[in-house]
């Protein structure tokens, strides 16, 4: 097991950090540590609102760090469960990150 860190970039909406520690919960994942701030200057994700033309707004997005110790074959798959949660716009590790679906290579960190 390795201790990794996922980026996220998610919708702040009611109910929206309860889902990620949900998914998290229900497949037996750990979470060991949580950290959340609103993103008032999305200058360094500027490529996220380019390529999904979009255009976000003073803390209306937050980014979600958590740190977790999982497998290297359940890594992906825990991208891929929480790049499917409608608030999350963006989710990244240290090797891959999906903005609503697509596979890029920018890193969010």
């Amino acid at each position: 097991m390795i201790e990794r860190q996922l980026t996220l970039i998610m919708e702040n909406k009611p109910g929206a950090l309860a889902r990620v520690v949900g998914l998290f919960h229900q497949r037996g994942y750990n979470i060991d540590s949580l950290h959340v701030d609103p993103i008032e200057d999305f200058t360094r994700y500027k490529f996220i609102e380019d390529e999904l033309n979009i255009k976000f707004a003073s803390h209306e997005v937050s980014r979600l760090i958590i740190k977790t110790t999982v497998e290297d074959s359940l890594m992906r798959q825990i991208l891929r469960q929480i790049n499917k949660l409608i608030e999350v716009i963006a989710v990244s590790d240290d090797e891959s990150t999906y903005l609503k679906g697509i596979l890029r290579d920018e890193n969010l960190l």
